[in-house]
Formats: structure tokens, sequence, C-alpha cells
């Protein structure tokens, strides 16, 4: 890890989203030598975990990713630093057809307000990258516990109002929410973002043979201040 972590830190676009001021952080080339990632990735076996809601399947991502990350969010995320909690390599190979109604509509990953997201992405376009979302019905751009029980009881009213999403729907169709922001994807992007905001791959302008999506590498990681 030496060589890594000699690394200058490159440049942080920093953004707020919506009304609630979600920050977003933008690093390009985040990475000093992203093609290893993408051949390392290749030479791993990737499944799909119990209980994951994510559309795909995943890996363990090596050490040495996980602690040039956390140096990274360390030197740009506000604080005293920060550890990592998880990390994985991860592929989005379900088709649309193949999507449980839960992974229709934007997700949050934690009800923690602390925790920070990191999706790095390690393919190119037309895979698309992330958007943002605001629920109309509550407001809500950010779940903590103190809106849990609210957020449920709104997302069964939106089951009322709008029915269940169809079977060719993706969280970027679903009426009850409103896109606050997206992020496009760039081989060697990383973003950064609470892990408690409403969020979801864009999988709308991802390339699709016979109904599947194309591949989509990332590294996905949760890191707490």
């Amino acid at each position: 890890m030496a060589e890594l972590t000699a690394q200058p830190v490159p440049a942080a676009e920093w953004h707020r989203l919506g009304q609630e001021h979600v920050p977003l952080v933008i690093i390009d080339d985040a990475h000093p030598a992203p093609r290893s990632l993408y051949e390392m990735a290749q030479t791993l076996s990737f499944d799909r975990g119990d209980d994951d809601f994510y559309p795909g399947v995943r890996a363990q991502a090596p050490a040495g990713y996980g602690d040039w990350l956390a140096m990274l969010v360390a030197a740009v995320w506000p604080g005293n630093g920060v550890s990592l909690v998880r990390t994985a390599f991860a592929v989005a190979t379900d088709a649309p057809s193949e999507l449980a109604p839960i992974q229709r509509i934007p997700h949050f990953d934690t009800v923690d307000p602390q925790m920070v997201a990191a999706v790095h992405y390690l393919c190119e376009p037309p895979c698309g990258g992330t958007d943002f979302y605001r629920h109309r019905r509550t407001g809500y751009e950010r779940i903590d516990r103190s809106r849990q029980a609210a957020w449920r009881q709104a997302l069964n009213r939106d089951v009322r109002d709008f029915g269940r999403p169809a079977d060719c729907d993706l969280p970027g169709d679903a009426p009850a929410f409103e896109c606050i922001g997206s992020v496009a994807l760039r081989f060697n992007r990383l973003i950064l973002y609470p892990a408690n905001c409403l969020h979801a791959g864009d999988l709308r302008t991802a390339a699709r043979e016979g109904g599947s999506i194309m591949p989509r590498l990332t590294a996905t990681s949760l890191l707490q201040p």
C-alpha cells in the first residue's frame, strides 16, 4: 500500500442536492491504477448474498482496496477520519423482468445518518450512473430512524394510489418519487454520499440485449466517520 498512500489526493467536487441539501462528492480519476482493479475483478468468484436486494452479484474486494478507499475518504469527507465497514466488487446483471417490487423503487442503505456510501465505477457507458430522489408524499430525501415508521406507512399508501411497480419498471419510473440529482457514469469515477439518502443505480440508460442489462461493474462500500 505504500505506493498508493503516497499518491496525491485527487480533486473532489462537492454538490448539495434537494431541499435537505444532501451532500454529494464526485472524484474523477480516483484510483491510480483502475485497470488493475478491473482485471482483478475478472479473476474473482461472484455470487449473490442472502437477503441482498442488490440486482446482481458481489465479490469481496481485496484489503488493499479498502485501505486505499478509507485513506481517500478520510481526506475529503468532513470529520476526523473514517473506518471501513464493508466493501465489495458488484456487477449489476439482473434483467428488469427479474427484479422484485422493492428493487423497482429508490432505496437507502442504512438509517445511520453518519454512514457514508461510496460507489466506484469500474465500467464504461452505456452503463448508467446513480440517481438521487425525493419521496413526493413525505418530502423525505434521507431516511433516519425517526422517519422509518412514517416511511413504511407512506409506501403502503403509494401502493394503494399507484399500484405495485410493473414488471418493466425501474426506480426512475416510480411515480411516487422525484429525481433531485444524477451522476453520470465515468470509468474510475468515485462518488460519496450519505448512506441513508434515497438513491438508485441508473439502469434505464444501460444497453439491453434480449432484455438483459449489460454488466455494470462497481466497487460499493460503506464507511463510518
